[in-house]
């Protein structure tokens, strides 16, 4: 099965053949064992890569040369991926590779977005529960590394006025939280911290 379809990419790649056949990737039992398998042989037999090299080095312009955008649409990207992201196609051909925690796939988005590479968050970023976890990652980062705080007890001080509470986090891009996930910067802080949802806390903010 494998290498009929190999057959095909092989025809496609010297120029035999414009695309594979719209019932190419119709089977849903075979139809991941397909797509690996033109990647696999995209990366090691055309551009003799390592699977670790591969998705350091991957470049859209690799994919258009190796003619996998004629299967990109059949691989679903992560939430976190960007238009021009192609990394997760080897990690779709390559599932044994070591991937990066969601902590760390939170953390390299809000980064991005934060360094003005992301011009927002992606789509329903911080929705459900995942995106909750999302949010709570993103605040921490905020509070803990950028405005140099430990102690989750001096959050009323800070967040008790609201106009100010906005303030902080649209400079930190982070009023997202509210606009799409929570009613006020309070709701947000005694939601993620329950320990804070006390109002001697917050009598003299």
């Amino acid at each position: 099965m494998s290498s009929s379809v190999l057959d095909r990419y092989r025809r496609i790649l010297s120029g035999e053949q414009k695309r594979f056949s719209p019932y190419e990737f119709e089977d849903l039992q075979y139809r991941k064992q397909k797509l690996q398998s033109i990647v696999r042989y995209a990366i090691e037999n055309v551009k003799k890569w390592t699977p670790e090299q591969a998705r350091r080095e991957l470049s859209m312009k690799d994919v258009k040369e190796l003619k996998l955008h004629l299967i990109r649409e059949y691989i679903e990207p992560p939430i976190e991926a960007k238009p021009d992201d192609v990394y997760y196609l080897v990690e779709f051909a390559y599932p044994y590779l070591p991937r990066y925690t969601e902590e760390q796939r939170v953390l390299w988005v809000y980064k991005e977005v934060l360094a003005g590479i992301r011009r927002h968050f992606p789509p329903l970023y911080f929705q459900s529960v995942k995106g909750e976890e999302r949010a709570k990652i993103c605040f921490e980062y905020m509070f803990r590394e950028l405005m140099k705080l430990q102690d989750i007890y001096e959050l009323p001080k800070i967040f008790g006025k609201t106009e100010r509470a906005y303030a902080i986090l649209k400079k930190y891009k982070l009023k997202i939280l509210v606009d799409t996930l929570y009613f006020s910067p309070f709701d947000m802080l005694t939601d993620m911290y329950p320990e804070l949802n006390n109002p001697e806390l917050w009598k003299d903010c």
